[in-house]
């Protein structure tokens, strides 16, 4: 035999192997997906246990662990601005078997709010689906004597700095929404960051804050109550759960958006046939009247969505409060 003849049949054995070990391969990974879930699911959390985003998770779980057949839990792991919850996901086997609660924090703000974050949230994460999506919403005191959007802009103008609007944190999306505030409003006032709504809400129930930028399901008791006059809600369309509050665009700002929200992502790697799989099950859990009923008396709709819609709006997020953090001059973290 020539070498040629043998360099070809050498060549020929390399290609049938690779073939073998792609057909292989791919066969597997249909077995594998085909068998999910076998074992218990880890969703984790980027907050303490025992609040509304927490309780809604829960909820989730609660359904798809009935709808797939296997436990689903809650494993909480809150600090540094969420970030710690994701960085361990992100380093997690991708087998479908570890999730990450994602929310506006974990997979747009905080890491536009490091200098080098320990992860990429487009890069390091598959996207499942949406589960919730909640818009912020400017409430005032009873004693600020502000009662509109326009006072509140009006009297901001007549006096710049001197009108406080409280945040639930540095960074937090409240904060950011403060800031689209100024600039779309073309107002100055004083940010006073709060370590978490409730301590906002007892100065402004007190008197000592006027102003609280929070998210809308800590305040759908508020409002019911008449504890707070909701000035205006930063969704395009009036929320079903507080119909009396106007959007900014009806109260004279236009294209004002600031929305929280939840989700759920994969380690990047995950099997599509498997993250298929459980944004399937979020769907058709999402259609459970009692998980509607529930997350609806939390004021928290329910909005599932395809990974391709919810990979868009993370970037489409990203690319908005990028620019919102530049243009306020927002120091990032080391």
């Amino acid at each position: 035999m020539t070498n040629t003849a043998i360099s070809k049949s050498f060549w020929r054995q390399q290609v049938n192997i690779l073939f073998v070990l792609f057909f292989t391969s791919i066969f597997a990974s249909l077995a594998f997906a085909q068998n999910y879930p076998s074992r218990t699911i880890t969703i984790v959390m980027p907050y303490v246990a025992g609040g509304a985003t927490d309780a809604g998770y829960r909820d989730l779980a609660k359904v798809m662990s009935q709808d797939l057949g296997q436990s689903i839990i809650i494993e909480n792991k809150p600090g540094a601005g969420t970030i710690l919850g994701a960085q361990y996901v992100a380093r997690a086997k991708p087998d479908g078997y570890t999730l990450l609660a994602s929310v506006v924090a974990n997979m747009v703000t905080s890491p536009l709010l490091m200098q080098n974050p320990p992860y990429n949230p487009i890069k390091d994460f598959v996207p499942i689906s949406m589960v919730s999506t909640n818009p912020l919403i400017l409430v005032a005191s009873k004693s600020s004597g502000i009662t509109s959007l326009g006072d509140l802009i009006a009297k901001a103008k007549a006096k710049p700095g001197e009108i406080a609007i409280a945040s639930y944190g540095h960074g937090t999306p409240s904060h950011l929404a403060i800031e689209l505030l100024k600039t779309t409003a073309k107002i100055d006032v004083n940010h006073i960051p709060y370590n978490g709504s409730a301590a906002a809400m007892i100065d402004l129930r007190g008197g000592r804050v006027p102003l609280v930028m929070d998210i809308l399901p800590s305040h759908v008791q508020t409002l019911a109550n008449g504890d707070v006059i909701g000035l205006a809600i930063a969704q395009k369309k009036r929320s079903e759960i507080a119909p009396s509050v106007p959007t900014f665009q009806e109260a004279g700002l236009p294209g004002f958006e600031a929305l929280t929200w939840m989700a759920l992502s994969a380690p990047a790697g995950t099997p599509k046939e498997i993250i298929t799989k459980i944004n399937e099950s979020v769907k058709r859990s999402s259609a459970d009247p009692a998980y509607q009923s529930a997350m609806r008396n939390r004021g928290m709709p329910v909005t599932p969505s395809s990974p391709e819609e919810m990979d868009l709006m993370i970037r489409n997020e990203t690319i908005k409060w990028e620019a919102v953090i530049r243009n306020a001059a927002i120091k990032k973290a080391d």
